[in-house]
């Protein structure tokens, strides 16, 4: 018996040191792996889904997938998250449209890498004169007042949606207010005829009575809105970590297709709006498109738009201020690893389609 016990004891030791090894040995992997991850700064705005594809891969774990310790900077104003951008703050920054072409325009060395959300704008009026804007035609629009904020992407993709219709936009006042609640304010009180607001206040002039005239969308389809911005220095010298960042929103977009259980259990913990607003948006409503994809194409348009409504005089060939190589680098090395996956073998569709000169 006493052998036996001997036995026992040694093998209990043998048994306790080998997971002793183990654990220890599991444990100093994990850290180093947590140590090895590259440390990566951005600036996103969490007080609306706008930016959905910035935070989203964070809290599903895609951008320690890739290797990367993303740390979001919260900058709630496109001048927030570009002045972090240009000082040198953040690597990338996700803004509306108009800021990263209007600071190109103004001798920036920004470069725009990826998507992030189009769409999303509506035009709202008072109950009973929604049918004035069915047909939007220059004598029906004419002397009509519409309010907007300065540098609003949908104001933008409207007026140079008119214009393209033959609208002389001098024969409409186009009234510019502080923010989107004035915007409704004005429009209740009949101050103006109309006016532009986008998604994050769309619950806000429904509820408050107001009717949408036409989404933005109808007559501009698929106008971009928040892009993926960074600085041509600053992706010189972090071009794999931009193709690992892409990677990592890439997967969330096809999470946030193939999955809104989770995708909103995971959005409502960075996104500041109500949870039922929060759902309506991602997936009820429409008129919102969320896609990585940076739109060569659409871009371009965009900044056409802006030269014709005189927003900018269109000194740079834009085209020196795009480069699509990182997504599409991106997004091929995830087909290889599973190329039958269908959200990417769309997003390569979609991708090619918009890379094609504008008609």
């Amino acid at each position: 018996m006493g052998k036996i016990n001997k036995w026992i004891s040694f093998l209990l030791a043998l048994v306790l040191s080998i997971s002793f090894f183990l654990l220890t040995g599991c444990g100093s992997d994990i850290k180093t792996e947590k140590k090895n991850l590259k440390n990566f700064e951005i600036a996103a705005g969490n007080n609306s889904v706008a930016h959905v594809l910035a935070f989203l891969p964070k809290e599903a774990g895609f951008y320690e997938e890739e290797g990367l310790n993303v740390n979001i900077n919260v900058a709630n104003t496109n001048a927030d998250a570009f002045s972090a951008l240009t000082s040198g703050k953040v690597l990338a920054c996700g803004g509306g449209s108009t800021a990263p072409l209007n600071l190109i325009e103004d001798g920036n060395d920004l470069v725009i890498i990826g998507g992030l959300m189009s769409e999303g704008a509506a035009l709202f009026t008072l109950p009973g004169r929604e049918d004035e804007w069915k047909n939007i035609t220059p004598e029906g629009i004419k002397g009509k007042k519409i309010g907007v904020t300065r540098a609003q992407s949908g104001d933008i993709a409207f007026r140079a949606a008119l214009a393209k219709q033959g609208i002389d936009l001098k024969t409409v006042e186009f009234v510019e207010l502080g923010d989107c609640p004035t915007i409704i304010e004005a429009v209740k009180k009949g101050m103006i005829d109309a006016g532009i607001v986008f998604m994050t206040f769309r619950e806000t002039a429904q509820s408050q009575g107001l009717k949408v005239a036409k989404h933005i969308d109808e007559v501009a389809p698929g106008f971009i809105c928040c892009r993926l911005t960074t600085t041509k220095k600053a992706l010189a010298e972090n071009r794999g970590d931009f193709v690992k960042l892409i990677r990592a929103q890439i997967k969330a977009y096809r999470l946030y297709k193939a999955d809104p259980v989770k995708t909103l259990e995971y959005a409502k913990r960075f996104v500041e709006i109500d949870e039922k607003i929060l759902k309506s948006q991602l997936y009820g409503y429409g008129h919102l498109g969320l896609d990585p994809n940076p739109a060569k194409n659409k871009i371009e348009d965009f900044y056409e738009g802006m030269k014709q409504i005189g927003y900018v005089a269109g000194k740079k060939n834009i085209d020196d201020y795009i480069d699509t190589s990182v997504f599409e680098e991106a997004l091929n090395s995830l087909l290889k690893e599973e190329p039958n996956d269908p959200t990417f073998l769309d997003l390569k569709k979609e991708f090619e389609e918009t890379q094609k000169p504008n008609k």
